[in-house]
């Protein structure tokens, strides 16, 4: 494969910066002003009214989590919107704060967080596609410019965006942080073998975070082990493409793959939209 020159990696690189991620709530803005602003989930909404009661109470994660009878990473998880709150859970909350059940829910827009079974109907133009949203999560640099490459020499337009290793997915999924300068992406590219986090237990996360297990993802790896094949598929990978050393195949597979998911099947924001 063609290895970059290091001014070709410099101008090619596309990085996300922390910076370009916006907390999910800012202490100045009102929880009901932020659920009519932006589009979250009734347990994230919930969550933050718990982190709310909590804070005005002076009752630290500790305390809290002392006086339910749950671990402190149990009460993180909760006002993050990663755990549902049980009935019950929710009634010991409210003896607790001197509050109602509905305490919880006030100001939440109910109408615009219809889950994805609950859209009726069919999708009118499903091939009419101008652009498609791609995000390579990969720590290689020079693997990042083949890909780029690749994907400049793709007959549709295609907006590229690039995550350097599952570390930082992870957090952003655990701060339910905002893309702001990147949109949703409608196919993730993985990579499994990352420092820090491997690309399997990323592809797990993912696949278990009910706002982005609609998202198709493929893995892309040197890896040809028989593990890596199953463990990928066993956590619902959509595909698994092993990285070639010449460019021309490589480029290949990942024309062949775009065109799959672009012009022979329905993408999942297709059918949201």
């Amino acid at each position: 494969m063609h290895k970059p020159s290091q001014a070709e990696k410099k101008s090619t690189q596309t990085t996300v910066e922390k910076d370009n991620w916006e907390p999910v709530l800012s202490e100045s803005q009102p929880l009901s002003q932020y659920a009519k602003d932006k589009t979250i989930s009734i347990d994230e909404y919930v969550g933050q009214k718990l982190r709310d009661f909590r804070k005005r109470a002076v009752i630290t994660l500790f305390d809290l989590a002392e006086k339910v009878g749950v671990s402190h990473q149990q009460i993180h998880k909760y006002e993050l919107g990663q755990t549902k709150i049980s009935t019950g859970m929710l009634y010991k909350f409210c003896k607790i704060f001197s509050v109602t059940p509905n305490s919880f829910f006030e100001g939440f827009n109910f109408e615009s967080t219809l889950d994805i079974s609950d859209k009726d109907g069919d999708i009118a133009d499903y091939r009419n596609l101008n652009r498609i949203n791609v995000l390579l999560i990969e720590d290689s640099a020079e693997d990042q410019f083949l890909f780029r490459r690749a994907i400049e020499e793709y007959d549709l337009n295609v907006n590229m965006y690039c995550i350097h290793d599952g570390e930082e997915f992870f957090n952003i999924i655990k701060t339910k942080a905002n893309i702001t300068h990147i949109p949703m992406p409608d196919i993730i590219f993985l990579d499994l073998n990352m420092p820090k986090i491997n690309g399997n237990s990323l592809l797990k996360s993912i696949k278990q975070n009910r706002e982005l297990q609609y998202i198709p993802i493929i893995i892309l790896t040197g890896s040809i082990s028989r593990k890596d094949v199953m463990t990928a598929y066993k956590n619902y990978a959509s595909g698994y493409i092993r990285k070639s050393f010449e460019y021309e195949t490589f480029k290949e597979n990942l024309h062949i793959a775009l065109t799959y998911w672009t012009e022979a099947v329905i993408l999942p924001y297709q059918a949201l939209n």
